[in-house]
């Protein structure tokens, strides 16, 4: 019987994973930091920066989606010891954020200045639109620290991310305490100090990651940001003879690698239509909630929150896998690389099962850290129950997605997200929420069965997926992977 779980591949998970982890939580820490205290000073503000947000959410999150190529892409070529190609993966990524950077910037600066068209009250539209033209300006430096990760990632280092991560948390703190509320000298500016708080800290974090990497020894043979076009040891690889420079040539590359960089894209593509497509469809319930009044907007949001913080495990497990699978094929050891896929399946369902059992025992606990009115706390804990249940289907998910990444799998990631979220998903959240052509309307109720069904469809996909290019000899996967 063959094994689907190894504790050596267990213990390379807890600790390339386990950083993954807390650095995401520092992500979700600056969001949760922002809203609190843009509540203390305005509750308009607070709003403006959730509306703002929402837009803000699923076109970056679209962005960094194009680069999700680069971790595993990067983990190959280290697994097939060609450092300096990695190296060169990561310049060539520079100017795909640069390009990515430019056009997502244009599109939030044009939208901030018609955010009325969404309904949005004169004021409300002005404070929002401040809040994104501020905080636009943050976009390159957060992409530059993604594209900065993703090299480290290939080597299996998480833990300088998560380091900056978390000093990125810190420093956003009292820079929104100074440009929220006015203190040290600055004025106050509300929302859009928030904005240009996290825009300063998204700089902090991709400037603080470009001094890692210049000092750190480990890459200062390969100087990964340095331009290696115009040094001598360059120059010495071009004029070698043709059997001893060649290698030395392809691992450099040129300046401009469209080949390597279309490449990226087309890997990376699909992971960002799949990631907008899961984003859109939350986004979109929330709004199709609103008009049910107030308590019903509340609790789904209690629901919503929590899931998100938890999804934070399952996503650590799934970009982990991104990384050891790669890893593993770029080494062509394809047999490896299955085991490392099972073991991130096998783990994502126990801890989902943990998870499970603990929102269900504590979930009046959990609601009362966020609210307490009656009618709000009784529809929150009814939604975490459906929050508990979904967690088996979203670990499974999350690890399946990563394995495909590792496999350079992507465009059928794109494919399930569409059917499952937009084809599945939103319309029958919105027939079960919103209608009574199945059963009496459901409330949020309707749009939580409808993310089971989603989830679990898109789980049991990627699961057969998985097994088929497990089924398939050693050397097409490899050929499949240097595609």
């Amino acid at each position: 019987m063959k094994s689907i779980f190894s504790w050596a591949e267990a213990r390379r998970y807890f600790v390339i994973g386990l950083p993954i982890f807390i650095a995401q939580l520092s992500q979700t820490g600056m969001n949760f930091a922002d809203t609190a205290m843009t509540g203390q000073y305005n509750a308009e503000d607070m709003a403006a920066v959730a509306v703002a947000g929402s837009i803000w959410g699923p076109a970056a999150v679209f962005g960094i989606g194009c680069l999700l190529a680069l971790p595993p892409l990067s983990a190959q070529f280290v697994g097939a010891g060609k450092r300096r190609r990695a190296a060169h993966l990561l310049r060539q990524g520079i100017w795909l954020t640069v390009g990515l950077s430019l056009v997502l910037m244009a599109f939030f600066y044009v939208i901030s200045w018609h955010l009325e068209a969404f309904g949005l009250a004169p004021q409300m539209a002005d404070l929002a639109g401040g809040y994104l033209r501020a905080l636009l300006w943050g976009l390159p430096g957060f992409m530059f620290f993604v594209n900065q990760r993703s090299f480290l990632e290939g080597f299996s280092r998480t833990r300088p991310a998560m380091i900056i991560g978390l000093l990125g948390l810190a420093l956003n703190v009292p820079c929104n305490y100074m440009l929220i509320y006015g203190k040290c000298g600055f004025p106050a500016m509300g929302a859009v100090g928030c904005g240009v708080a996290s825009a300063v800290c998204y700089w902090f974090m991709g400037l603080a990651m470009m001094c890692f990497l210049r000092r750190d020894p480990q890459y200062r043979d390969l100087r990964p940001l340095f331009a290696p076009w115009l040094s001598r040891r360059k120059k010495r690889a071009e004029n070698a003879p043709a059997g001893e420079g060649a290698q030395a040539r392809e691992e450099y590359g040129p300046v401009f690698d469209f080949p390597l960089m279309f490449r990226a894209l087309r890997i990376g593509f699909p992971s960002a239509l799949a990631l907008f497509f899961e984003v859109s469809l939350f986004a979109l319930s929330a709004i199709l909630l609103a008009p049910l009044g107030t308590v019903m907007v509340a609790g789904n949001q209690i629901a919503m929150n929590f899931s998100a913080l938890i999804f934070m495990v399952p996503l650590a497990i799934g970009m982990t896998a991104t990384i050891r699978v790669g890893y593993c094929l770029g080494a062509r050891k394809v047999a490896q690389a299955k085991l490392s896929a099972l073991t991130a399946m096998t783990l994502s369902v126990v801890f989902a099962l943990l998870i499970c059992a603990g929102t269900v025992l504590f979930r009046a606990h959990i609601v009362h850290i966020y609210n307490d009115d009656p009618a709000v706390t009784k529809l929150a804990m009814r939604l975490l129950l459906f929050t508990a249940a979904y967690q088996i289907v979203d670990g499974l998910q999350m690890a399946g997605i990563g394995v495909l990444r590792g496999y350079n799998d992507t465009r059928i990631i794109s494919v399930i997200c569409f059917a499952a979220y937009w084809i599945i998903g939103l319309p029958l959240g919105y027939v079960l929420a919103r209608t009574d052509w199945i059963v009496p309307a459901m409330g949020a109720e309707g749009f939580w069965i409808c993310y089971l069904a989603a989830l679990g469809f898109s789980a049991a996909a990627y699961w057969l997926r998985v097994r088929y290019l497990h089924s398939l000899p050693p050397e097409k996967v490899l050929a499949r992977v240097r595609r």
